[in-house]
Protein backbone atom coordinates (compact mmCIF):
# COMPACT_ATOMS: atom_id res chain seq x y z
CA UNK A 1 0.00 0.00 0.00
CA UNK A 2 1.51 3.28 -0.74
CA UNK A 3 2.44 5.47 1.93
CA UNK A 4 0.08 7.96 3.78
CA UNK A 5 1.06 11.60 2.28
CA UNK A 6 -0.38 15.30 2.21
CA UNK A 7 0.67 15.93 -2.00
CA UNK A 8 0.41 18.78 -3.65
CA UNK A 9 -2.59 18.11 -5.77
CA UNK A 10 -5.69 15.48 -5.38
CA UNK A 11 -7.68 13.26 -7.59
CA UNK A 12 -11.22 14.95 -7.62
CA UNK A 13 -12.66 13.14 -10.21
CA UNK A 14 -15.76 11.10 -9.46
CA UNK A 15 -17.89 8.35 -10.52
CA UNK A 16 -19.71 11.47 -12.31
CA UNK A 17 -16.85 13.13 -14.34
CA UNK A 18 -15.67 9.16 -15.51
CA UNK A 19 -19.35 8.48 -16.92
CA UNK A 20 -19.67 11.70 -18.85
CA UNK A 21 -16.41 11.17 -20.04
CA UNK A 22 -17.10 7.78 -21.28
CA UNK A 23 -19.82 8.89 -22.93
CA UNK A 24 -17.88 11.49 -25.14
CA UNK A 25 -15.48 7.97 -26.14
CA UNK A 26 -18.46 6.29 -27.17
CA UNK A 27 -20.08 9.10 -29.03
CA UNK A 28 -17.11 9.08 -31.67
CA UNK A 29 -16.88 13.06 -31.78
CA UNK A 30 -13.94 13.65 -29.64
CA UNK A 31 -12.12 16.86 -30.74
CA UNK A 32 -13.82 19.92 -30.01
CA UNK A 33 -17.47 19.89 -30.94
CA UNK A 34 -20.76 21.04 -29.08
CA UNK A 35 -19.87 19.99 -25.52
CA UNK A 36 -16.84 22.65 -25.84
CA UNK A 37 -19.44 25.00 -26.40
CA UNK A 38 -21.36 23.97 -23.94
CA UNK A 39 -18.59 24.04 -21.63
CA UNK A 40 -17.76 27.82 -22.44
CA UNK A 41 -21.31 29.06 -22.24
CA UNK A 42 -21.76 27.83 -18.88
CA UNK A 43 -18.28 28.84 -17.65
CA UNK A 44 -19.04 32.05 -18.88
CA UNK A 45 -21.91 32.35 -17.39
CA UNK A 46 -20.82 31.13 -14.11
CA UNK A 47 -17.52 33.83 -13.69
CA UNK A 48 -20.16 36.51 -15.36
CA UNK A 49 -18.67 37.39 -18.59
CA UNK A 50 -19.34 37.44 -22.20
CA UNK A 51 -17.32 34.74 -23.80
CA UNK A 52 -15.24 31.95 -22.58
CA UNK A 53 -12.74 30.42 -25.14
CA UNK A 54 -11.20 26.98 -24.14
CA UNK A 55 -8.11 25.72 -25.08
CA UNK A 56 -6.16 23.21 -24.52
CA UNK A 57 -3.99 24.24 -21.26
CA UNK A 58 -3.54 27.11 -19.20
CA UNK A 59 -0.52 28.08 -20.95
CA UNK A 60 -2.16 28.35 -24.39
CA UNK A 61 -4.23 30.22 -22.76
CA UNK A 62 -2.21 32.86 -22.09
CA UNK A 63 -0.19 32.20 -25.56
CA UNK A 64 -3.53 33.12 -27.09
CA UNK A 65 -4.06 36.23 -25.30
CA UNK A 66 -0.50 37.56 -25.10
CA UNK A 67 -0.81 36.80 -29.02
CA UNK A 68 -4.05 39.00 -29.47
CA UNK A 69 -2.14 41.81 -28.33
CA UNK A 70 -0.25 41.63 -31.61
CA UNK A 71 -2.23 40.21 -34.22
CA UNK A 72 -5.60 40.72 -35.00
CA UNK A 73 -8.12 39.76 -38.25
CA UNK A 74 -8.28 43.91 -37.70
CA UNK A 75 -5.36 44.94 -37.48
CA UNK A 76 -6.03 48.51 -36.01
CA UNK A 77 -7.44 46.25 -32.97
CA UNK A 78 -3.78 45.35 -31.98
CA UNK A 79 -2.97 47.44 -28.92
CA UNK A 80 0.65 46.15 -29.48
CA UNK A 81 3.64 45.97 -31.97
CA UNK A 82 6.51 44.10 -31.59
CA UNK A 83 9.15 45.23 -29.49
CA UNK A 84 6.85 46.82 -26.70
CA UNK A 85 7.14 46.49 -23.07
CA UNK A 86 5.22 44.61 -20.90
CA UNK A 87 5.23 44.88 -17.42
CA UNK A 88 5.36 41.51 -15.11
CA UNK A 89 5.38 40.42 -11.96
CA UNK A 90 9.28 38.85 -11.07
CA UNK A 91 7.32 36.64 -9.36
CA UNK A 92 5.89 34.18 -11.76
CA UNK A 93 4.82 31.03 -13.60
CA UNK A 94 7.09 30.49 -17.03
CA UNK A 95 4.06 30.59 -19.12
CA UNK A 96 3.05 34.11 -18.28
CA UNK A 97 6.48 35.63 -19.32
CA UNK A 98 7.53 33.41 -22.23
CA UNK A 99 4.44 33.88 -24.40
CA UNK A 100 5.87 37.60 -24.25
CA UNK A 101 9.94 37.30 -25.30
CA UNK A 102 8.23 34.27 -27.94
CA UNK A 103 6.53 36.79 -29.67
CA UNK A 104 8.90 39.71 -29.66
CA UNK A 105 7.22 41.52 -26.58
CA UNK A 106 9.79 42.82 -24.24
CA UNK A 107 9.12 41.72 -20.29
CA UNK A 108 9.97 44.22 -17.77
CA UNK A 109 10.21 42.60 -14.59
CA UNK A 110 8.95 44.75 -11.12
CA UNK A 111 8.84 43.51 -7.62
CA UNK A 112 5.43 42.10 -6.04
CA UNK A 113 3.79 43.45 -2.54
CA UNK A 114 4.53 41.15 0.10
CA UNK A 115 0.98 40.98 1.13
CA UNK A 116 -0.87 39.74 -1.94
CA UNK A 117 2.30 38.46 -4.00
CA UNK A 118 0.82 40.48 -6.98
CA UNK A 119 2.44 43.19 -9.13
CA UNK A 120 3.04 46.23 -7.21
CA UNK A 121 2.68 49.25 -8.26
CA UNK A 122 5.37 51.06 -6.55
CA UNK A 123 7.87 49.16 -8.72
CA UNK A 124 5.90 49.34 -11.40
CA UNK A 125 6.32 52.84 -11.54
CA UNK A 126 9.59 53.53 -11.11
CA UNK A 127 9.97 50.62 -14.16
CA UNK A 128 8.14 52.63 -16.66
CA UNK A 129 9.71 54.22 -20.26
CA UNK A 130 7.97 55.28 -23.48
CA UNK A 131 8.18 52.14 -24.35
CA UNK A 132 5.62 50.22 -21.56
CA UNK A 133 2.17 49.41 -23.09
CA UNK A 134 1.32 46.98 -21.07
CA UNK A 135 0.51 45.09 -17.80
CA UNK A 136 0.18 41.66 -17.06
CA UNK A 137 -0.73 40.72 -13.60
CA UNK A 138 -0.89 37.88 -12.08
CA UNK A 139 -3.72 37.01 -9.10
CA UNK A 140 -1.48 34.98 -7.10
CA UNK A 141 -2.51 31.20 -5.95
CA UNK A 142 -6.48 32.31 -5.62
CA UNK A 143 -6.06 35.76 -4.05
CA UNK A 144 -7.50 38.50 -6.49
CA UNK A 145 -6.04 41.62 -6.15
CA UNK A 146 -8.17 45.11 -5.38
CA UNK A 147 -8.38 46.00 -8.85
CA UNK A 148 -9.38 49.67 -8.26
CA UNK A 149 -5.81 51.22 -8.34
CA UNK A 150 -4.53 48.92 -10.87
CA UNK A 151 -6.90 50.20 -13.35
CA UNK A 152 -5.81 53.74 -12.33
CA UNK A 153 -2.72 53.51 -12.83
CA UNK A 154 -3.40 51.33 -16.88
CA UNK A 155 -6.02 54.56 -17.76
CA UNK A 156 -2.98 57.09 -16.42
CA UNK A 157 -0.79 55.54 -17.85
CA UNK A 158 -2.34 54.81 -21.26
CA UNK A 159 -1.60 50.62 -20.53
CA UNK A 160 -3.43 47.60 -21.67
CA UNK A 161 -4.56 45.47 -18.83
CA UNK A 162 -4.64 41.37 -19.10
CA UNK A 163 -4.75 39.23 -16.14
CA UNK A 164 -3.31 35.68 -15.66
CA UNK A 165 -5.75 34.45 -13.25
CA UNK A 166 -4.49 30.44 -13.89
CA UNK A 167 -4.13 30.04 -9.98
CA UNK A 168 -7.53 32.00 -9.01
CA UNK A 169 -10.64 31.06 -10.34
CA UNK A 170 -13.75 31.79 -8.08
CA UNK A 171 -12.17 34.52 -6.37
CA UNK A 172 -13.81 38.46 -6.90
CA UNK A 173 -13.06 41.83 -6.09
CA UNK A 174 -16.23 43.51 -5.07
CA UNK A 175 -18.47 41.04 -6.77
CA UNK A 176 -16.36 40.87 -9.99
CA UNK A 177 -14.64 37.83 -11.15
CA UNK A 178 -10.66 38.30 -11.58
CA UNK A 179 -9.99 38.13 -15.19
CA UNK A 180 -12.66 40.43 -16.51
CA UNK A 181 -11.28 43.81 -15.28
CA UNK A 182 -8.45 44.00 -18.11
CA UNK A 183 -9.13 43.14 -21.89
CA UNK A 184 -8.75 39.72 -21.18
CA UNK A 185 -8.00 37.17 -18.52
CA UNK A 186 -6.74 33.50 -18.30
CA UNK A 187 -7.89 30.62 -16.56
CA UNK A 188 -6.35 26.71 -16.51
CA UNK A 189 -7.96 23.91 -15.77
CA UNK A 190 -4.74 21.85 -14.64
CA UNK A 191 -5.38 18.07 -12.54
CA UNK A 192 -4.55 20.10 -9.41
CA UNK A 193 -6.80 23.17 -9.96
CA UNK A 194 -9.95 24.09 -8.52
CA UNK A 195 -11.84 23.08 -11.91
CA UNK A 196 -9.59 20.55 -13.33
CA UNK A 197 -10.29 19.25 -16.81
CA UNK A 198 -7.37 17.05 -16.18
CA UNK A 199 -5.22 19.37 -18.55
CA UNK A 200 -7.16 22.32 -20.31
CA UNK A 201 -7.43 26.11 -19.90
CA UNK A 202 -9.78 29.29 -20.94
CA UNK A 203 -9.73 33.27 -22.06
CA UNK A 204 -12.55 35.22 -21.17
CA UNK A 205 -13.38 38.51 -22.26
CA UNK A 206 -16.02 40.53 -22.60
CA UNK A 207 -14.92 41.96 -26.06
CA UNK A 208 -16.55 40.75 -28.71
CA UNK A 209 -14.09 41.03 -31.57
CA UNK A 210 -11.38 39.42 -28.98
CA UNK A 211 -13.15 36.37 -28.58
CA UNK A 212 -13.77 35.79 -32.33
CA UNK A 213 -9.68 36.33 -33.23
CA UNK A 214 -9.33 33.97 -29.76
CA UNK A 215 -11.24 31.08 -31.96
CA UNK A 216 -9.63 31.25 -34.73
CA UNK A 217 -6.37 31.80 -33.10
CA UNK A 218 -6.83 28.21 -30.73
CA UNK A 219 -7.96 26.46 -34.57
CA UNK A 220 -4.67 27.49 -37.46
CA UNK A 221 -6.90 30.95 -37.82
CA UNK A 222 -9.96 29.65 -39.86
CA UNK A 223 -12.91 31.55 -39.57
CA UNK A 224 -15.14 28.44 -38.45
CA UNK A 225 -15.87 29.33 -34.98
CA UNK A 226 -16.40 33.12 -35.78
CA UNK A 227 -19.46 34.89 -34.94
CA UNK A 228 -18.59 37.37 -38.08
CA UNK A 229 -18.05 34.33 -40.62
CA UNK A 230 -20.55 35.10 -43.16
CA UNK A 231 -19.20 38.55 -43.21
CA UNK A 232 -15.56 37.30 -44.16
CA UNK A 233 -17.07 34.61 -45.98
CA UNK A 234 -18.46 37.02 -48.07
CA UNK A 235 -15.21 39.37 -48.32
CA UNK A 236 -13.25 36.45 -49.35
CA UNK A 237 -15.02 34.90 -51.77
CA UNK A 238 -12.82 33.61 -53.51
CA UNK A 239 -11.80 31.16 -50.93
CA UNK A 240 -13.63 27.97 -49.94
CA UNK A 241 -14.82 29.19 -46.69
CA UNK A 242 -14.10 25.49 -45.00
CA UNK A 243 -10.62 26.73 -45.41
CA UNK A 244 -10.28 30.71 -44.55
CA UNK A 245 -7.23 31.44 -42.42
CA UNK A 246 -7.56 35.06 -41.18
CA UNK A 247 -5.14 34.90 -38.38
CA UNK A 248 -1.69 33.14 -37.93
CA UNK A 249 -3.04 30.53 -35.29
CA UNK A 250 -2.06 27.36 -33.88
CA UNK A 251 -3.67 24.12 -32.79
CA UNK A 252 -4.25 24.36 -28.96
CA UNK A 253 -8.13 23.42 -29.34
CA UNK A 254 -9.57 21.21 -26.05
CA UNK A 255 -11.08 17.71 -26.42
CA UNK A 256 -14.65 17.07 -26.34
CA UNK A 257 -13.88 14.68 -22.95
CA UNK A 258 -12.21 17.52 -21.26
CA UNK A 259 -15.72 19.49 -21.49
CA UNK A 260 -17.44 16.70 -20.25
CA UNK A 261 -15.47 16.53 -16.84
CA UNK A 262 -15.53 20.33 -16.85
CA UNK A 263 -19.26 20.64 -17.32
CA UNK A 264 -19.46 18.24 -14.03
CA UNK A 265 -17.18 19.95 -12.25
CA UNK A 266 -19.23 22.98 -12.93
CA UNK A 267 -21.85 22.05 -11.59
CA UNK A 268 -20.49 21.20 -8.19
CA UNK A 269 -17.84 24.25 -7.81
CA UNK A 270 -19.66 26.38 -5.01
CA UNK A 271 -19.08 23.59 -2.78
CA UNK A 272 -15.64 22.85 -4.24
CA UNK A 273 -14.26 26.35 -3.86
CA UNK A 274 -16.10 26.05 -0.17
CA UNK A 275 -13.67 23.68 0.65
CA UNK A 276 -10.65 25.13 -0.05
CA UNK A 277 -11.67 27.82 2.40
CA UNK A 278 -12.37 25.28 5.26
CA UNK A 279 -8.98 23.60 4.96
CA UNK A 280 -7.17 26.79 4.36
CA UNK A 281 -8.51 28.23 7.90
CA UNK A 282 -8.00 24.79 9.65
CA UNK A 283 -4.44 25.30 8.27
CA UNK A 284 -4.03 28.53 9.27
CA UNK A 285 -5.84 27.72 13.28
CA UNK A 286 -3.03 25.14 13.36
CA UNK A 287 -0.01 27.45 12.02
CA UNK A 288 -1.07 30.30 14.12
CA UNK A 289 -0.94 28.05 17.46
CA UNK A 290 2.31 25.77 16.96
CA UNK A 291 4.38 28.13 14.25
CA UNK A 292 3.79 31.57 14.81
CA UNK A 293 6.87 32.67 12.87
CA UNK A 294 5.69 30.66 9.86
CA UNK A 295 3.36 33.87 7.90
CA UNK A 296 0.39 32.31 5.77
CA UNK A 297 0.43 34.88 3.10
CA UNK A 298 -3.37 35.33 2.53
CA UNK A 299 -4.20 34.84 5.99
CA UNK A 300 -6.28 38.16 6.07
CA UNK A 301 -8.32 37.19 3.59
CA UNK A 302 -10.02 34.21 5.44
CA UNK A 303 -13.57 34.86 6.13
CA UNK A 304 -16.55 32.70 7.58
CA UNK A 305 -18.09 31.13 4.58
CA UNK A 306 -19.46 33.51 2.13
CA UNK A 307 -22.89 34.26 1.64
CA UNK A 308 -22.80 34.30 -2.07
CA UNK A 309 -20.21 33.23 -4.45
CA UNK A 310 -19.39 36.84 -5.29
CA UNK A 311 -17.75 37.45 -1.77
CA UNK A 312 -14.78 35.22 -1.82
CA UNK A 313 -11.99 37.41 -2.05
CA UNK A 314 -9.60 34.35 -1.95
CA UNK A 315 -9.98 30.64 -3.70
CA UNK A 316 -7.14 29.10 -2.07
CA UNK A 317 -4.94 27.27 -4.84
CA UNK A 318 -2.36 26.37 -2.82
CA UNK A 319 -0.80 27.96 0.70
CA UNK A 320 2.33 29.80 0.38
CA UNK A 321 4.05 30.53 3.39
CA UNK A 322 7.37 32.62 3.82
CA UNK A 323 9.75 31.63 7.23
CA UNK A 324 10.51 34.93 9.34
CA UNK A 325 14.18 36.10 9.14
CA UNK A 326 14.45 35.29 12.41
CA UNK A 327 12.75 32.07 12.65
CA UNK A 328 14.63 29.37 14.89
CA UNK A 329 14.57 27.11 11.32
CA UNK A 330 15.76 28.18 8.07
CA UNK A 331 13.64 27.36 4.88
CA UNK A 332 15.44 24.09 3.92
CA UNK A 333 15.18 22.36 7.15
CA UNK A 334 11.44 23.37 7.45
CA UNK A 335 10.83 21.72 4.14
CA UNK A 336 12.86 18.97 5.65
CA UNK A 337 10.81 18.40 7.84
CA UNK A 338 7.52 18.73 6.40
CA UNK A 339 8.54 16.68 3.16
CA UNK A 340 9.84 13.85 6.26
CA UNK A 341 6.61 13.57 7.59
CA UNK A 342 4.82 12.99 4.28
CA UNK A 343 3.89 16.70 3.02
CA UNK A 344 4.70 17.78 -0.33
CA UNK A 345 5.86 21.61 -0.47
CA UNK A 346 6.85 23.69 -3.61
CA UNK A 347 8.78 26.76 -3.88
CA UNK A 348 6.03 29.96 -4.83
CA UNK A 349 5.55 29.44 -8.20
CA UNK A 350 9.06 30.23 -9.54
CA UNK A 351 9.92 32.20 -6.98
CA UNK A 352 11.80 34.93 -8.70
CA UNK A 353 11.75 34.36 -12.33
CA UNK A 354 14.24 36.71 -13.26
CA UNK A 355 16.69 34.56 -11.37
CA UNK A 356 16.30 31.24 -13.68
CA UNK A 357 18.21 30.47 -16.29
CA UNK A 358 15.77 30.33 -19.15
CA UNK A 359 15.20 34.47 -18.24
CA UNK A 360 18.07 34.84 -20.16
CA UNK A 361 16.70 34.32 -23.42
CA UNK A 362 15.28 36.67 -25.84
CA UNK A 363 15.32 40.66 -24.98
CA UNK A 364 14.18 41.53 -21.26
CA UNK A 365 14.69 44.28 -19.32
CA UNK A 366 15.13 44.92 -15.19
CA UNK A 367 15.29 47.82 -13.97
CA UNK A 368 14.28 47.78 -10.53
CA UNK A 369 15.73 45.86 -7.51
CA UNK A 370 13.22 42.94 -6.59
CA UNK A 371 13.92 42.41 -2.66
CA UNK A 372 10.01 41.06 -2.03
CA UNK A 373 10.81 38.56 -5.28
CA UNK A 374 13.71 37.42 -4.17
CA UNK A 375 12.74 37.00 -0.40
CA UNK A 376 9.84 34.65 -1.86
CA UNK A 377 12.37 32.88 -3.39
CA UNK A 378 14.76 32.50 -0.30
CA UNK A 379 12.27 32.05 2.14
CA UNK A 380 8.54 31.12 0.72
CA UNK A 381 7.31 27.56 -0.55
CA UNK A 382 3.85 26.45 -0.31
CA UNK A 383 1.56 23.24 0.58
CA UNK A 384 -1.49 22.25 -1.50
CA UNK A 385 -5.17 23.34 -0.34
CA UNK A 386 -6.77 20.64 -2.30
CA UNK A 387 -9.64 19.87 0.14
CA UNK A 388 -10.53 16.70 -2.10
CA UNK A 389 -8.64 13.93 -0.34
CA UNK A 390 -8.80 11.83 2.76
CA UNK A 391 -9.47 13.22 6.10
CA UNK A 392 -6.20 10.97 7.54
CA UNK A 393 -4.48 13.12 5.42
CA UNK A 394 -5.45 16.34 6.42
CA UNK A 395 -4.68 15.38 9.85
CA UNK A 396 -0.98 13.85 8.58
CA UNK A 397 -0.56 17.53 7.73
CA UNK A 398 -1.65 19.31 10.72
CA UNK A 399 0.62 16.75 12.76
CA UNK A 400 3.36 17.67 10.64
CA UNK A 401 2.60 21.55 11.25
CA UNK A 402 2.60 20.41 15.03
CA UNK A 403 5.83 18.94 14.88
CA UNK A 404 7.22 22.18 13.36
CA UNK A 405 6.49 23.81 16.32
CA UNK A 406 8.00 21.24 18.70
CA UNK A 407 11.09 21.05 16.57
CA UNK A 408 11.79 25.03 16.45
CA UNK A 409 11.51 24.63 20.36
CA UNK A 410 14.04 22.12 20.76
Amino acid sequence: MEQLRYTLGADNLGNEEIEAAIRVLKSGRLTMGPIVKEFETALARWIGVRHAVMVNSGSSANLLLVDALLRRSNPALAPLKTGDEVLVPALSWPTTVWPLMQLGLVPVYVDVDPETLALSLDSAARALSPRTRAVFLIHVLGQACEMAPYLDFCSQHRLTLIEDCCESFGSFNRGQHVGTFGLGGTLSHFYSHHLTTIEGGSIITNDDALADDLRSLRAHGWIRERSDRAGLTTEHDQFDPRFLFVVPGYNVRPMELQAAIGLVQLANMDQQLRGHEQLAGRIFQQVSRHVPWLKMVGSDKLQPRPATRQECRHSWMTVPFVVAPDAPLALEEVKARLEADGVDTRPIIAGNLMRHPAAAFGQVRTPVETPVADAMLKRGFMISCHPHRPEQSIELLLRAIANLGVASRA
